[in-house]
């Protein structure tokens, strides 16, 4: 019995061992296939044929990163290939497994094969939503060069599609990203990509100087590469198609002449050859050239290298434009000859925007009924192109927030429904509780500032008033005590002075009796001026100074400084101590800003200051006759806004009367 579990374990063993190494060879065959596909010296035939029997026996292990890895080499070779048909059913299964297997990055490879492959066939949303998808997994998988690679696939589906803008900004957003990496050819490949593109963008919107900006950035980033040639060659011809385009004919004419100067372009590239002489014969022709032959064989010649190369793009960009030539010279026939040519491409490449100019050109050539026709089918048309462009920007729209995690969310969240509800009434019944109390701690916030305001406005004018008071008071005290020197000194010698003439009254003779009697009386006339002046100076007149002293004080130091004129003129109804202290302050402070406004401003000579009292109502006005202003354009100025808010605190209204090289009128009617 112990031999034969001796036997059994032996086979067992031996079976294993058998299968491990059946494994093994398996695996080395799909690596030796996988090898072989991938090798550039074979022919593509046979890689194909390697790739297809490495993936039949990658499903034989059942193993999805196995798979995985047969199918990606065999999605490379389509695209190698050409072959952009197949890139969606290989894809779409390298996507699943990826998921399966949740490999973030392969499903980024996969979902961005699959927006090409949707890109090539015309696709636009399918291709912007892999392209987006594919965006995201880069993003997480921290693949900062492929995420620019996708941003720029976005950028020209959206451009293709006429979002300007947001093809914009994903191309900015992808020129940001790659000015972080670090600096090689393929970095300023597609640097130059992006700059074209968003140079193309600008000359759509008619933007030309941005245009030619981004195009001669693309074109210094073309210089950083070693084979540059064609797309050097297209930014330089791009920025002198838009110079034609901005007008600068002289500069456009030379710039195209001094590319037409290299021989090697219409053997490297006979499409731009085309292009360029198309180019110089239109910029020729708005520029009002005279020599129509030459014209007429520049445009001739580059049809016959355009229909030699069969690029039906140049044809009828060509066409289009020769087609104005004759227009231009009243060779009616050939105008429509060549209008119906370019219009027939245009229709048969669904090339919309050239079908619009093509239309126009028509209704120009053509007279009558034929020309409103054309008319209205470009009005027609046009219509229907800005309906579509709308619906494809709410397109990519959807997109950039339809994505599979969010579906996924919403799906989750309509199991939680009830929950979400009541969790969601709970928090914006807090909320509103928070935002009341936020907004009444706000408002009272908002009355301890004026409160503080105002009690700061009563100590300022109470500290005026206290100023006032006490200069008032040195006054009073400088004047009393000069009426005591008065009284008691001169007044007293004088008295002494008149004893003594009085005395030598004693002397018998006629003639000095007259004369002391005229020195004493002329000392009586000095002694009763002075009286009086001892008298009007012991008067207190400044015992009832207030508000308006303060106001006289302010309007004769600034029109002073100011070099200005002034009256004051207070109303005695007014009962200053009865207003308050608030609405003192205001006016105080409106006529300082007035009184700098005006010297500022007014370029006035004089100043007229004057308070009134009518119908338990007090105005303040303040005209000056200097150059006026426009209270529209104003209308936002500090000074006024700060004149406006102080007549609101005290219930006030403004009025502004103002005139040309007459003068400024303000008025304040405010409560008493």
């Amino acid at each position: 019995m112990r031999y034969f579990f001796t036997f059994l374990l032996s086979i067992l063993f031996a079976c294993q061992a058998f299968c491990q190494d059946r494994k093994e060879l398996l695996y080395e065959n799909i690596y030796r296939l996988r090898d072989s596909a991938n090798n550039k010296s074979i022919k593509i035939e046979s890689r194909f044929i390697h790739a297809k029997k490495a993936i039949d026996l990658s499903n034989k292990t059942r193993e999805d990163s196995t798979i995985l890895a047969s199918n990606r080499i065999l999605s490379y070779l389509f695209i190698i290939n050409g072959d952009v048909d197949s890139l969606y059913h290989i894809n779409y299964k390298n996507l699943k497994l990826a998921s399966r297997l949740k490999d973030t990055l392969r499903m980024a490879f996969a979902s961005h094969n699959l927006g090409y492959h949707f890109h090539e066939t015309n696709k636009v949303d399918s291709a912007y939503f892999y392209y987006y998808k594919a965006r995201k997994f880069y993003n997480s998988s921290n693949k900062k060069k492929y995420e620019a690679d996708i941003l720029l696939g976005m950028a020209k589906v959206q451009r293709a599609e006429r979002d300007f803008i947001g093809s914009e900004i994903n191309a900015i957003e992808g020129i940001k990203i790659l000015k972080e990496l670090p600096k090689s050819e393929q970095i300023y490949d597609v640097l130059w990509s992006f700059h074209n593109l968003i140079g193309i963008i600008s000359s759509e919107i008619n933007s030309y100087d941005k245009a030619i900006e981004y195009h001669n950035e693309a074109l210094s980033y073309s210089n950083k590469i070693k084979d540059n040639y064609l797309i050097n060659l297209y930014s330089r011809t791009n920025i002198a198609i838009l110079y034609r385009r901005k007008g600068h004919f002289k500069e456009a004419n030379r710039r195209l002449l001094k590319i037409l100067e290299d021989e090697k372009i219409k053997k490297e590239d006979p499409s731009t050859y085309a292009s360029l002489l198309s180019s110089l014969a239109y910029c020729k022709l708005l520029d009002g050239n005279k020599n129509k032959d030459t014209v007429e064989t520049l445009f001739r010649a580059s049809l016959s290298v355009a229909k030699l190369e069969k690029d039906e793009f140049e044809i009828m960009n060509t066409s289009e434009q020769f087609s104005e030539f004759f227009l231009k010279n009243e060779i009616k026939d050939s105008a429509l000859h060549y209008a119906n040519e370019a219009y027939r491409i245009a229709k048969k490449m669904n090339w919309n925007k050239n079908i619009l100019n093509t239309l126009i050109l028509k209704s120009k050539i053509e007279e009558g009924e034929p020309s409103k026709a054309y008319l209205f089918d470009h009005i027609k048309l046009n219509d229907s192109l800005v309906l579509a462009e709308r619906a494809i920007r709410n397109k990519f729209a959807r997109i950039d927030y339809e994505t599979d995690v969010i579906k996924q969310e919403k799906e989750q969240i309509s199991r939680q429904n009830l929950w979400l509800l009541v969790f969601s009434g709970g928090l914006l019944l807090t909320l509103f509780f928070l935002y009341i109390l936020k907004t009444q701690r706000e408002k009272n916030k908002e009355l301890q500032l004026a409160q503080q305001q105002q009690k700061a406005n009563e100590e300022i004018y109470n500290l005026m008033l206290s100023q006032q008071d006490k200069m008032d008071e040195a006054r009073a005290l400088e004047k009393k005590r000069i009426s005591q020197e008065l009284h008691d000194g001169i007044l007293g010698r004088l008295f002494g002075a008149r004893l003594s003439l009085d005395s030598l009254n004693l002397s018998k003779t006629k003639e000095a009796a007259a004369n002391r009697e005229n020195y004493i009386n002329e000392l009586k006339v000095i002694e009763q001026d002075i009286r009086k002046v001892s008298h009007d100076l012991n008067t207190d007149f400044i015992a009832h100074s207030g508000f308006l002293d303060i106001v006289n004080t302010l309007v004769e130091t600034q029109t002073l400084a100011y070099n200005l004129d002034s009256t004051i003129i207070g109303d005695q109804d007014i009962n200053w101590d009865s207003i308050s202290n608030k609405t003192k302050i205001h006016f105080y402070r409106i006529i300082q800003e007035s009184l700098q406004n005006i010297y500022k401003h007014a370029k006035a000579e004089k100043v007229d200051v004057a308070f009134k009292h009518k119908n338990n109502l007090i105005s303040l006005t303040i005209k000056d006759n200097g150059s006026g202003f426009d209270t529209s354009k104003v209308k936002q100025g500090i000074g006024l806004k700060n004149m406006r808010s102080r007549v609101k605190e005290i219930n006030g209204i403004l009025n502004i009367d103002t005139k040309a090289n007459i003068g400024t009128t303000i008025e304040i009617i405010a409560p008493n």
